[in-house]
């Protein structure tokens, strides 16, 4: 995961909450979703094209805000981040249980990206079993954090749902690469 599509995930959501405190719900989700263009364009300028997972997130807002356009109620766009993470869990739990860890394909593939002497570690016996159990942790993480933030958007206000959604999803992450590492 680059840092791209942390932006990718977490701005238009932070400019859509700021500005539906500020404003109304219409005019948040097309800031969002202008917010979510600008990004894709900003990330094919910069690395000369865009990852699945960027056009995926963008995909999801633009399908949920247009749910929250056309129904006129934000709580459709809150629910983007719990469809991610569901996703994502699918993603590293199917690949762990098919034995193709998610975690240890990707750093396979962007290994070259990093500096030289993280590459030969990226390929250590070590690091590939850290990244097979945190595929699984991960997974469980993502499904659980996907539950916490429907929870929310359906229970909390803009600001913390935010919270939850962005302060929890680094948490999980957290505990789940630090317990993978033990």
């Amino acid at each position: 995961m680059n840092w791209s599509l942390l932006l990718m995930d977490f701005v238009p959501l932070l400019v859509f909450v700021v500005v539906d405190s500020l404003s109304n719900t219409r005019r948040a989700v097309v800031w969002a979703l202008a917010v979510a263009g600008l990004e894709l364009v900003w990330e094919y300028g910069y690395f000369g094209e865009i990852d699945e997972f960027s056009v995926g997130s963008a995909l999801l807002i633009v399908a949920f805000g247009g749910l929250a356009l056309r129904y006129n109620n934000a709580l459709f766009i809150k629910f983007k981040p719990v469809v991610l993470s569901l996703f994502t869990a699918l993603a590293l739990l199917i690949t762990w249980g098919l034995g193709k860890p998610l975690l240890v394909t990707a750093m396979d593939r962007y290994s070259q990206a990093l500096p030289a002497q993280m590459q030969q570690l990226a390929h250590q016996p070590r690091m590939q079993q850290i990244l097979t159990t945190a595929s699984l942790y991960l997974g469980i993480g993502f499904l659980l954090h996907a539950g916490v933030v429907a929870w929310a958007a359906l229970r909390l206000g803009n600001w913390g749902w935010l919270l939850t959604r962005s302060g929890g999803a680094y948490l999980m992450m957290f505990v789940a690469m630090w317990l993978a590492s033990r």
